[in-house]
């Protein structure tokens, strides 16, 4: 070998040696740099339909408040209710004619990269079509129509109202100070493993930033879901079909993976099946499958509920939540879904279908999954048999509620929680017919008596102030 060749090889050795020293190993550094944000999300849109498969409005009930802390479209509509008639109902004036979907407990969930600096700062925009972003936590900026110099005014809801809100500068990672709650529902979405957010302080009087394991927030809207379910009462069977027609362009179509048809009985017993895949289209008229309405006596027990939560586990965690995230996300729904009596259709939400009705945007970046459930909330014979029941029966006098005593459980029934405990008073027979009707009875009772008025009903509705919001 020449003098010339080994010299020239000691210095591309010792060039190859300051490189490695630098950059690290050819490929490991652009390892790295291309490990993406990873954003989770997810959250439930619920509609309520009657036997011919229409929407009912008037379904935003705030059965489970929010934290004191959270913030709202506008700031007066903060401050929880206490009495009833309630006044604010998933940040919306009660019984809103206009809502027929609840968008529910959305949140966002940020993993940032092993080798990413923290903390980092991120914009984060979400929309809503056809529909307002109403309570949010932290602070973000709403858009609304209506919504000026920071009052906001709840006039009429249609597929054309686009509402939004906007995190700037989410801090990512960093250090901050979670607010104190017990509410159940905000619980257990903070029991995940991801990094905490903050925002703020937004304006001179805050002191701090606002702090949370996730961005959440909530929503209601006056547009279709992805299903309606009609009920064929001579077969006794529901009839599933798409109505997708607004999101989706003909010759388009998207698979739903998984649905479950629930029913759940007063003493708590659970019967539930599982439903084969479907594709929605453009086609609305098309029937997409056909379910039992009927249960057998022997498929109904409490200890169902356990092999439904796992059946649901495993779906979510295979449309890409991590574990932690499935169980939170079930665990909220432990009161709202799986202890409150009714008739419901559950199923995955097509990805194509959130994202054009809901569309996220981060200002970096990120690999996004979107995990939303689709809650159907159909009407049950039983519930059928208490509405033909509440329209005969004689008219109570309401003077009964002002000898209710202050006491936890009081609170959770002026509240409008499903669980009322014990009174200490008797409760007449009508209202407790009311209550038997479970989480959405103000709207089944209104659609009731615009189906099928009798002067019982509308003297119940007018005696007790559970007529729909009157629009200005």
């Amino acid at each position: 070998m020449s003098s010339r060749s080994a010299t020239w090889r000691i210095i591309s050795v010792i060039g190859l040696t300051f490189a490695v020293f630098y950059f690290g190993w050819p490929g490991a550094a652009q390892a790295d740099d291309d490990e993406p944000l990873i954003v989770h999300e997810w959250g439930t849109f619920t509609a309520l339909q009657d036997e011919h498969g229409n929407a009912l409005p008037g379904i935003n009930i705030d059965d489970e408040p929010l934290p004191a802390f959270c913030h709202n479209l506008s700031p007066w509509a903060i401050e929880r209710p206490h009495g009833m008639p309630r006044v604010m109902m998933k940040g919306v004036p009660e019984r809103h004619p206009y809502v027929t979907l609840r968008l529910e407990t959305p949140v966002l969930y940020f993993h940032p990269p092993k080798s990413e600096k923290l903390p980092f700062s991120v914009d984060v925009d979400v929309k809503f079509h056809g529909g307002w972003l109403t309570e949010f936590y932290p602070q973000a900026e709403p858009q609304a129509p209506g919504l000026k110099d920071n009052e906001f005014k709840f006039g009429p809801i249609t597929p054309d109202t686009l509402g939004g809100l906007t995190w700037h500068s989410v801090q990512v990672g960093g250090g901050g100070r979670i607010p104190e709650t017990d509410r159940h529902i905000w619980l257990p979405p903070r029991e995940v493993n991801a990094a905490l957010v903050s925002v703020g302080p937004q304006t001179s009087r805050d002191s701090e930033a606002e702090s949370e394991k996730f961005l959440f927030y909530r929503g209601v809207a006056n547009r279709p879901v992805p299903l309606r379910v009609t009920r064929d009462e001579p077969n006794h069977w529901f009839e599933i079909h798409g109505q997708c027609a607004d999101v989706l362009s003909a010759g388009q179509s998207a698979k739903i993976e998984k649905l479950w048809m629930v029913h759940i009985r007063k003493d708590g017993a659970v019967a539930w099946r599982a439903i084969d895949p479907i594709t929605v289209s453009h086609d609305t008229a098309a029937t997409l499958a056909t379910v039992s309405e009927k249960f057998p006596d022997s498929g109904y027990s409490p200890a169902h509920l356990d092999s439904l939560r796992d059946d649901m586990h495993k779906a979510l965690t295979a449309a890409g939540l991590y574990d932690d995230e499935a169980t939170a996300m079930l665990e909220t729904w432990k009161h709202a879904y799986f202890q409150s009596p009714g008739l419901r259709l559950f199923y995955l939400v097509p990805r194509v279908w959130t994202d054009a009705v809901l569309p996220l945007k981060l200002s970096r970046p990120a690999q996004i999954t979107r995990v939303m459930m689709g809650r159907l909330e159909l009407i049950s014979p039983e519930q059928r048999a208490l509405l033909k029941k509440l329209s005969t029966i004689a008219l109570s006098d309401p003077k009964w509620m002002f000898t209710i005593p202050q006491s936890a459980s009081s609170q959770k029934f002026f509240e409008g929680r499903s669980d009322f405990g014990d009174l200490g008073v008797a409760i007449p027979a009508d209202y407790q017919t009311y209550l038997d009707l479970g989480r959405f009875r103000n709207a089944l009772i209104v659609a009731e008596q615009k189906a099928r008025p009798t002067q019982e009903l509308q003297s119940f509705i007018n005696v007790y102030g559970l007529g729909p919001y009157e629009l200005e």
